[in-house]
């Protein structure tokens, strides 16, 4: 069911409709039929929000830029409810000329108007640019240092000498580069090989980069304006009908990343990734094979955008099936392990193991904190295992069982410790660090009991079940625990507390109504009224845990 002014009191939430009439809808347009803009405030924020409609009134589509991951916030609600307001009012953003005014324009002294209209001018900078713009004669010709000075001029009779932009202040920008870029880009887009006509294109993005150094704004209509701009250009140039005139003119954006001034065009680097997605390896290599060459002459940890400039080219090269020519290329960043480890899990696919391993310890050197050595460590045993270097193998698996605690790995390591001592010193310090961190770490908690298993030490694993322990452990270990040591393990599991991490209630209550039965194999009924009994009057716990209320809800289920 679409949403439309006739059921939205059926769809949304009350909750979510109060919140948006609290919202201030301002600047309203009806830039298409139907198709309504406008600014919405909540409290001191702005939000650009869009909504169409249909013929019945019904939502089409809707856009805001808040951060709400909801497919109606209440900044769209309160556009749509705006323009549902009265039926067919009209809205104050996009009012007719009325009668009135059309009689005093008419009648106005052409003196008196002049006079009035330069007046306003003068007092409304941006305004007198467009006017400027709009009534002098279209200039054809354009220099790069015009184009940014019209770009930059723009903004200045906005804001003036302000450092922060308000919403309101970015539409009316906005809407003046429209007007004044127009000429600019159009000849552009019609003629993309012209190198003159790219020259002024550039302009205009290089001033909207020193504006967004410069200035702050939480709307991103800027952005959005240069991204038409780039989908634009992309249209024009995917109509090229000659190979030779599309590299041609994406060369262009390649030769203004600048590497000797370490000046990357990240926006530049991101529509030339998109430029060869849409044509493909075949026509795109001479470009990537330009791009690498490019990165190859410069030290990207010298750039303020050297991570996006590594992590952008590098996508290119896997997204077109070329890492096997250029994987030299591209070495680990540091602190940057999602990238470093798609970089060491590719070499490894591609049979360089060697620089893999290489990069690995490197990494594992460099970083403060061992749970970001996890996967570099996983990524070492994948080769140590590829190569059947046991020895390898052995070593690796030292520094990374304290932290996976997986037991086959443990046994492992424990059967080619050849001296006695310190295999014994050895299996009590994991079994410590693995206590230790049972109040955080599941697998620590399954590898103690795995262990004491492997030790057929089921009457310690008493001292082991605690407010951590999950039930569905229990449960696997209980008969082999009581048979060990019946007593302490009724005592022991009707006073454990219910402090399981991460627990899983579903997994637990999977496990906990088959515990009575296997209690009554071995207890008598006093027996365990007689321990839980003691387990609710001893100590400072006296709730009970999930088993305890199980057993008794149970029995009064039977009783009643």
């Amino acid at each position: 069911m679409e949403l439309s002014i006739d059921n939205y009191k059926n769809i949304l939430s009350k909750d979510l409709v109060k919140r948006s009439e609290k919202c201030i809808v301002r600047e309203c347009d009806e830039i298409e039929k139907n198709k309504y803009q406008a600014y919405v405030d909540e409290n001191d924020v702005s939000f650009d929000v869009t909504i169409s409609l249909n013929d019945k009134k019904e939502v089409l589509h809707h856009d805001c830029d808040c951060d709400s991951k909801a497919a109606f916030c209440q900044h769209k609600i309160a556009l749509f409810l705006y323009t549902g307001k009265k039926g067919k009012k009209k809205l104050p953003g996009n009012p007719k000329k009325s009668n009135k005014l059309d009689i005093l324009v008419n009648e106005a002294d052409i003196g008196e108007l002049r006079k009035w209209v330069k007046e306003i001018l003068i007092k409304n900078k941006d305004m007198e640019l467009a006017f400027v713009h709009h009534f002098s004669s279209q200039q054809n010709k354009y220099t790069p240092q015009e184009v940014k000075k019209l770009t930059l001029d723009a903004v200045k009779a906005v804001i003036k000498n302000k450092r922060k932009i308000e919403a309101g202040e970015v539409k009316k920008i906005v809407d003046l580069w429209t007007e004044i870029h127009l000429p600019i880009v159009e000849k552009y887009f019609s003629g993309v090989t012209d190198v003159e006509s790219f020259k002024n294109f550039n302009a205009i993005v290089e001033s909207y980069e020193e504006i967004q150094r410069k200035l702050s704004s939480s709307s991103n209509k800027m952005i959005k304006y240069l991204e038409s701009l780039f989908d634009k250009a992309l249209i024009s140039l995917n109509e090229l009908q000659h190979e030779d005139d599309w590299k041609l003119a994406l060369g262009y954006f390649a030769d203004q990343i600048d590497v000797e001034t370490f000046d990357q065009r990240i926006n530049y680097l991101s529509f030339l990734e998109k430029a060869i997605g849409y044509n493909g390896t075949s026509k795109g290599r001479t470009l990537i094979d330009k791009l690498l060459k490019q990165y190859t002459t410069c030290d990207p940890t010298k750039f303020y955008h050297g991570k996006i400039y590594t992590e952008t080219l590098f996508k290119i090269v896997l997204n077109n099936d070329l890492f096997d020519a250029y994987y030299k290329v591209f070495k680990p960043i540091t602190f940057n392990n999602d990238y470093n480890e798609l970089l060491i899990e590719n070499l490894i696919n591609s049979g360089h193991v060697k620089l893999a391993e290489k990069y690995c310890w490197e990494q594992i050197k460099s970083n403060f904190r061992e749970e970001y050595n996890l996967r570099y460590l996983q990524f070492l045993k994948e080769i140590a295992t590829l190569e059947n270097d046991e020895h390898k193998l052995a070593e690796v698996l030292k520094y990374l069982f304290p932290n996976t605690f997986d037991f086959d790995d443990f046994l492992f390591i424990y059967s080619r410790i050849t001296n006695e001592e310190e295999k014994k010193k050895w299996r009590s310090k994991v079994l410590s660090r693995a206590r230790q961190l049972a109040s955080q770490n599941l697998d620590a908690i399954k590898f103690s009991f795995k262990l004491l298993e492997f030790d057929n030490k089921y009457g310690k694993m008493i001292d082991y079940i605690n407010e951590y322990t999950p039930y569905n452990i229990i449960l696997e270990y209980a008969e082999r625990i009581i048979l060990a040591n019946k007593k302490e393990f009724l005592k022991t599991i009707f006073n454990k507390a219910d402090l399981t991490y991460d627990m899983d209630e579903e997994e637990a209550m999977e496990a906990i109504p088959k515990l009575p039965g296997l209690l009554k194999k071995y207890y008598t009924e006093s027996e365990i009224e007689f321990s839980i009994n003691n387990a609710l009057k001893s100590g400072w716990y006296h709730r009970p845990n999930m088993l305890i209320s199980f057993i008794r809800n149970t029995k009064e289920v039977k009783t009643r």
